[in-house]
């Protein structure tokens, strides 16, 4: 089978989710609208070391509060100041101070000056640790991840919706003003954006590979990057499933 093929998302409604949210007081709600499964992921989940994290996260849903729905196919943990490649490698400057937790927090950050990428906090608080989301499988309110990655100008392959980390916070319309959500906790009487799991077993074996983009003296050699093997929905080299 192709990778095109094998890179057609399944709709919510094969999932036994209907295909759209419904709506209550201006607001989108997702109760019901996922499998029986499903549960959203507690503090406790993300309080462990990044790297056991990243790992327990591919495969894991992406849900933000309008229907939008990933699953996580690549992950990278990052240390803090025990890994020359995180932001928190100097300690808790203005920009890191966030990864020092509480864990279950997002830290969004611009990248090169011209994308976000969004990070969840790990760990114990005080000891700063995050992963990066890299890329996930769409699956639900497809349409909305394409609007808001194509501006209305292009026409974009569901394959490359998320597939990449500035790619997939645009999917999901996260920006520097999501930075600090509490993914486990609501904010203001409801969840804008939490990750959940919904019993689904992973589609592939884990690997370990090098991060992606880090020059020489930042611990490019590393193996802190996790990826499900075989994904046509991952970004970079995807090492094979065997």
């Amino acid at each position: 089978m192709s990778a095109e093929a094998q890179a057609t998302p399944p709709t919510l409604s094969a999932l036994g989710c209907p295909d759209r949210t419904e709506t209550h007081q201006g607001e989108a709600h997702l109760a019901g609208h996922l499998p029986a499964t499903t549960v959203a992921l507690g503090r406790e989940f993300f309080a462990s070391d990044a790297r056991d994290v990243a790992r327990a996260l591919l495969g894991k849903l992406l849900v933000r509060s309008d229907g939008r729905v990933g699953r996580l196919v690549e992950v990278e943990a990052y240390m803090g100041m025990d890994d020359p490649g995180s932001h928190a490698f100097r300690g808790p400057t203005p920009r890191a101070a966030i990864m020092f937790g509480p864990a279950g927090r997002l830290y969004v950050y611009f990248s090169y000056g011209m994308h976000w990428c969004a990070n969840v906090v790990c760990g114990p608080e005080g000891k700063a640790s995050a992963v990066l989301l890299r890329a996930a499988q769409p699956l639900g309110e497809v349409t909305l991840m394409r609007q808001a990655r194509s501006h209305g100008q292009k026409s974009l392959r569901d394959r490359d919706l998320c597939r990449g980390p500035a790619r997939l916070a645009e999917a999901f319309g996260i920006t520097g003003s999501l930075n600090g959500t509490d993914v486990v906790a609501a904010q203001g009487g409801r969840k804008v954006l939490w990750l959940a799991d919904d019993g689904s077993e992973l589609a592939g074996r884990v690997v370990a590979t090098p991060r992606v983009g880090l020059s020489a003296t930042r611990g490019p050699g590393l193996p802190w990057r996790y990826v499900v093997a075989g994904s046509p929905w991952a970004s970079g080299s995807v090492p094979q499933d065997r």
